[in-house]
């Protein structure tokens, strides 16, 4: 599998902290909008009794006779689901999540092919959802962003992973990471997990921040909503930081005709049309 060059955050006007302090959050469990998130079905079953009623057929399953050892087993097992549920929110709990948006063909001069439309910056769920309703921004980062980190691309499923009491036992549900709900797969997400403990900053408890590398961002895109006056804040702070040096800005708007949105650079060219067209960007929005 190809990995992608380039990965997009959206997000808020007041996450304009992440250019001005250089820090970016990596979420706990409990911190997420999917309820689901990081949280798999915890059952009973034995991996090895699982494994067996995988393999066999349902007229085999009804064969099985019981002891009454395996009642007073099978008993013990359901009454320790709490403290297994338990168990795995304190481990799973020492990690911090970061969500990226991205794929592997996204073509970096934030062109929109009709009717496919591969650039995240595209989406307008995405500008809805994680950005203010449009109001916010988009930044874009090469995949070295934080030191050491990895992204992996999320696996969407209409299956629900089941986690096993050994595999609580063994810390062995490393994919409950990189797995969630077919209904998010619009999101084109990766992910970097981190332990909660590296983190370079904590705010409250609860607000685990990393050091980013700024040379790393390669562009802001703005949300078609965001005010002029928040543009021209967010392009001041990164017109004074040198750390910022060839970072492109660019504009979402509304496609004057279809249900997508079309985006221009700061020298007023359309990058969504076989021709360049050119149109003037407001004064007081221009660096």
């Amino acid at each position: 599998m190809t990995q992608p060059l380039f990965f997009y955050k959206f997000v808020s006007f007041a996450r304009k902290d992440i250019l001005t302090n250089g820090m970016i959050r990596f979420a706990p469990i409990g911190s997420f909008n999917d309820p689901f998130e990081l949280e798999p079905s915890i059952t009973p079953y034995s991996k090895k009794f699982l494994q067996y009623i995988n393999e066999v057929s349902e007229r085999d399953l009804k064969k099985i006779t019981m002891t009454e050892a395996d009642y007073v087993y099978s008993a013990e097992r359901v009454d320790s689901i709490e403290y297994y549920r338990e168990k795995y929110r304190a481990e799973v709990g020492k990690y911090g999540v970061l969500s990226l948006s991205s794929n592997d063909t996204i073509n970096q001069l934030l062109t929109v092919s009709m009717p496919e439309r591969k650039d995240p910056r595209t989406n307008i769920l995405m500008w809805s959802h994680y950005a203010d309703s449009h109001k916010g921004f988009v930044i874009e980062f090469r995949a070295d962003f934080v030191e050491g980190v990895k992204l992996e691309k999320v696996e969407y499923s209409d299956i629900r992973d089941v986690v096993t009491f050994e595999d609580i036992d063994e810390n062995n549900f490393d994919n409950i990471f990189f797995k969630k709900s077919s209904d998010w797969k619009y999101e084109q997400e990766y992910r970097a997990v981190l332990p909660l403990s590296n983190a370079s900053e904590i705010h409250d408890e609860r607000f685990h921040l990393y050091k980013i590398n700024k040379s790393s961002i390669q562009s802001i895109t703005f949300g078609c909503a965001m005010s002029e006056e928040e543009k021209k804040i967010i392009m001041d702070i990164v017109k004074k930081d040198p750390e910022f040096k060839g970072v492109k800005m660019q504009h979402a708007c509304l496609d004057e005709k279809g249900f997508f949105l079309d985006f221009y650079y700061d020298d007023g060219r359309w990058t969504n049309k076989p021709f360049f067209v050119s149109r003037e960007i407001p004064n007081q929005i221009k660096m």
